[in-house]
């Protein structure tokens, strides 16, 4: 199988918008000085709209080139804070995710990966990534939180914010001991996939297709993987 590098689609209109956004900000620049004192609001309105557009084009940038890579014998995940591999014969399950809403089920935008061991999964996160899953699940497990707690409407109780921060210690079923933040991702990922069922979640935006379609692509190459070690 040839290895497929994924380019994301939130790294799409990056140098597009850096390009738009120094523009504007520039010629808004060169309007104030020529103006001086004359009334300058829609001048100020356009720098600001220059200067976001600017900004935002620079978060896409700083988006990791590949988001995902996947391999014949592995799926890797590119992060801006490092990344992560995960053999195919380590992954039980991919699908999209679902919480409760009301009566209804709503996908949330994330792949669900859940996994067979933690063990050789932990061993290969630094620090630096596992502070950056950590605070970028916040948003999504608040959500979680408040589809599954029906006596919190508003979903900002104070017991959910006490969930949001995971033990700093965790013993694997094999007996493997973590600590400091390496611990705190475990737990998290033993909490999602305790409420979806799922450990790992990876966010749509580091796609480049449709979800479904990107759950087809995971899954041949998952197939084809196991093939090739069964021949």
């Amino acid at each position: 199988m040839q290895t497929l590098h994924v380019q994301p689609m939130v790294r799409r209109n990056g140098l597009t918008l850096v390009l738009l956004g120094s523009i504007i900000t520039i010629a808004m620049i060169s309007i104030l000085f020529l103006l001086g004192e004359q009334p300058l609001i829609p001048i100020y309105c356009g720098l600001l709209a220059g200067l976001m557009t600017l900004f935002i084009g620079t978060l896409k940038l700083r988006e990791p080139h590949f988001s995902l890579s996947l391999c014949h014998d592995c799926l890797q995940y590119h992060h801006k804070h490092g990344g992560w591999v995960l053999k195919w014969v380590n992954i039980q399950r991919i699908d999209h995710p679902r919480i409760h809403m009301g009566w209804d089920l709503v996908e949330i935008p994330f792949i669900g990966l859940r996994i067979k061991d933690y063990d050789s999964f932990l061993t290969l996160i630094t620090p630096r990534l596992a502070v950056g899953i950590l605070t970028e699940q916040r948003a999504v497990l608040m959500q979680v939180l408040q589809s599954e707690q029906t006596d919190c409407p508003t979903g900002t109780c104070a017991s959910q914010f006490d969930d949001l921060f995971e033990e700093s210690h965790y013993r694997s079923r094999e007996g493997a001991q973590y600590e400091g933040v390496i611990a705190m991702l475990a737990n998290r990922m033993a909490r999602l996939r305790s409420l979806l069922g799922y450990d790992l979640l990876v966010p749509v935006g580091s796609l480049d297709r449709d979800p479904a379609d990107f759950i087809r692509l995971l899954h041949q190459y998952q197939r084809e993987s196991n093939l090739i070690q069964i021949n």
